[in-house]
């Protein structure tokens, strides 16, 4: 799949003449939370709702990529803009961002307190780019309180998000 980056042509793919209705890596995003829910004890993923998917054992063990490649045309693809693909997100503008930090929250739940967890992603995050960044600003301003109030209430904010997906892919649905 040719997508261009950066231009409206990002869900056109020029070789099948096809589209998908929002970014690749929305799709990724969806990918992800669906291997996390069916790991997590507290999800049952009702496989049921995801045919063509290939099932628990073909999402836990491909890489996203090879994934793709073998079945967006199948589950995703519409033929004009505006379409509605075999597999429809619930929402026609999904905050991609947004998404993207819960993800990144959930995954590392592991490092112990909110702040732990925002610290980690603002350093993994050297870009200069979103919410967590922004709280952290030089390491000399780590640990000023007003920042660490907001860095947490956004973990706490994106965690809670995180369980929202794992509910949704848990039931064929994303976001």
């Amino acid at each position: 799949m040719a997508f261009r980056p950066k231009t409206r042509w990002v869900k056109y793919d020029p070789t099948t003449k096809l589209w998908i209705p929002t970014r690749k890596r929305v799709y990724l995003y969806w990918f992800k939370f669906l291997q996390h829910a069916e790991r997590d004890p507290d999800h049952k993923v009702q496989w049921e709702k995801y045919n063509g998917w290939g099932g628990a054992e073909v999402v836990i063990g491909t890489k996203f990529d090879e994934w793709w490649s073998e079945r967006w045309l199948d589950l995703f693809a519409i033929e004009n803009e505006g379409d509605n693909p075999r597999y429809p997100l619930s929402t026609k503008q999904p905050k991609a961002d947004g998404i993207r930090y819960a993800l990144l929250v959930y995954e590392n739940l592991h490092r112990g307190s909110y702040w732990e967890i925002g610290e980690f992603i603002a350093k993994k995050e050297k870009s200069g780019r979103g919410l967590f960044v922004s709280s952290f600003k030089e390491q000399d301003d780590l640990k000023d309180y007003t920042d660490k109030n907001y860095v947490q209430s956004k973990v706490a904010r994106y965690k809670k998000a995180a369980t929202q997906y794992l509910t949704n892919v848990s039931k064929g649905q994303f976001p």
